[in-house]
């Protein structure tokens, strides 16, 4: 017969545990304090960015609609910079997608299983390179290979040069250029995701449809992608981020021409690259206006950070759920 007495805890046990309980009780104070602190910076950072654009947000549309950038005295009007921004990073994102999207779907069902954590970890240590050589990469081996073999066996299609431009710009440098540089900088963060979230597709679903026949194609096309949806846009998105604030390497390969064009061999530049270029020689008015670009790919970051965090967060609670 067990008694009662021996299930509580004794004297000494209690104060153990008082003596831990006060022990730990700085340390989560310590780290209230260091929330609250991170916190106030970051706001801090956000709102003296804010402030320093004030001017250039009283004039309603001008940065948002208007194309001419003229320092000193203005306008200045960011268009340029946002739809080369649009330009690079969703051509960027449609590379990327398609060759992270068949990585991914290589190394969980394709690749022999002893050689799938070697090539992860190689895609993975593309992230580990610095931008600027990425941008060098660009500028001195794909930029000349583009200038002379790519561009001209792009104009020779039909109708190419009214779509595309012509060939033959000054250092190769292009938006196009830009694009694919920006395709193999944002592989690993597509990669990365979009591998996790398709190895966390139940293995019952896959055996289950292997069982009733299906081959390992018709398996990948019919349950794992559509499974696995909801993530892969999340992957889409965070990398689309990804993209967007890229800073020095388009600043090196897309020729920082503010000059707003669809012609994807014509130079162009991004409202990240822009900033880079521009800042250190601005003064007055113009330092207002590159701070209201700054905000502006702030929230563009943000909110394709928030939307892919919900849709990676839904996807996971879709497959507990399987």
């Amino acid at each position: 017969m067990v008694l009662l007495p021996d299930l509580l805890p004794q004297p000494e046990e209690v104060a153990e545990f008082s003596s831990a309980t006060s022990s730990r009780s700085w340390y989560h104070y310590l780290l209230i304090a260091v929330s609250l602190l991170f916190t106030l910076v970051s706001v801090g950072f956000v709102l003296s960015i804010l402030l320093k654009s004030l001017p250039t947000w009283a004039h309603t549309g001008t940065l948002l609609t208007s194309r001419v950038w003229q320092p000193p005295n203005g306008p200045y009007g960011g268009l340029a910079m946002i739809v080369g921004t649009l330009e690079t990073s969703i051509i960027a994102l449609a590379i990327a997608g398609v060759v992270g999207l068949g990585t991914s779907i290589a190394i969980v069902f394709l690749i022999p299983r002893r050689l799938r954590n070697i090539v992860a970890t190689f895609i993975e240590l593309l992230a580990a390179v610095p931008s600027i050589v990425y941008g060098l990469w660009g500028f001195l081996v794909l930029a000349p290979f583009m200038l002379n073999t790519v561009d001209p066996w792009l104009n020779s299609w039909p109708f190419a040069k009214e779509v595309l431009g012509t060939s033959g710009q000054e250092f190769g440098s292009s938006l196009l250029l830009a694009a694919i540089v920006l395709s193999v900088m944002i592989l690993p963060t597509f990669v990365a995701i979009s591998r996790e979230v398709i190895a966390a597709v139940p293995q019952d679903l896959i055996e289950a449809s292997l069982s009733l026949g299906a081959t390992r194609w018709q398996m990948i096309k019919d349950v794992v992608l559509p499974t696995a949806r909801i993530g892969l846009f999340g992957a889409t998105f965070l990398s689309l981020a990804r993209a967007t604030g890229e800073t020095v390497a388009v600043a090196l390969v897309a020729g920082g021409v503010a000059n707003m064009q669809f012609h994807l061999l014509y130079p162009g530049t991004s409202i990240a690259s822009w900033i880079a270029l521009e800042f250190g020689e601005a003064q007055g008015n113009e330092i207002s206006a590159l701070m209201a670009l700054g905000i502006l790919l702030m929230a563009i970051s943000f909110s394709l950070s928030l939307v892919s965090r919900w849709l990676v967060n839904r996807q996971r609670k879709l497959l507990a759920k399987v």
